[in-house]
């Protein structure tokens, strides 16, 4: 019995160190890196747009979504409701519509699932969480952004920095309660590291 339960532990442990190695590796790649440097960026771009409003900012959010999770760049909670923002980092020529875009860095050529159907699944989420909450009046809006300089779109799928500040400038107030909003929305959030984990490990570029 002893020694059952010894080679179950050391396969446990052997998972769970293969997983934290996978998630490190994935978390230290330059894409990731840039990834994340432009959701930084763009944290700060929103919360200078929203200081006079005094909106409320949640980064990297996880939500419950059907047993599993949900990860949002940013939400966003002002007067005028809850904007979802999904962030994009990449440099390059984005084209095309539908499900796959067409992305060129030099001459390489990659595909790219539309940030605009997987900022709809946040929005969905949102939404969902909302009337669950009992907050079914609230306005849920998105905006796709790609934040780096060297970035040329030729398709409607996403906007530039400058284009999401005259974007937010046009939100209207519907008088929300941006505080009771950040409360919820911190009291359902997903907090257990491993299922962020397993999110991380489990993730497509969709997600």
């Amino acid at each position: 019995m002893e020694t059952k339960t010894i080679v179950i532990s050391v396969i446990s442990g052997i998972i769970i160190l293969t997983g934290v190695c996978l998630f490190l590796a994935s978390y230290f790649s330059k894409g990731k890196r840039k990834g994340r440097s432009a959701e930084r960026k763009m944290a700060k771009v929103i919360k200078k747009l929203g200081k006079d409003d005094k909106v409320r900012i949640m980064n990297n959010v996880y939500l419950p979504l059907y047993g599993k999770t949900c990860e949002i760049d940013h939400l966003v909670f002002g007067r005028f409701g809850v904007l979802v923002v999904e962030t994009k980092g990449i440099s390059g020529t984005v084209s095309g519509s539908g499900k796959n875009l067409t992305h060129q860095i030099g001459s390489n050529t990659y595909k790219l699932y539309n940030p605009l159907l997987q900022n709809k699944t946040h929005m969905d989420n949102v939404t969902h969480h909302l009337k669950k909450g009992g907050f079914d009046n609230v306005p849920v809006m998105g905006a796709v952004v790609f934040t780096d300089k060297d970035i040329e779109l030729k398709t409607h799928a996403g906007i530039t920095v400058k284009e999401f500040k005259n974007f937010y400038k046009s939100l209207t107030d519907v008088g929300c309660n941006q505080d009771i909003l950040l409360h919820y929305f911190r009291k359902i959030q997903v907090k257990d590291p491993i299922r962020r984990l397993t999110h991380k490990l489990n993730r497509k570029d969709r997600d």
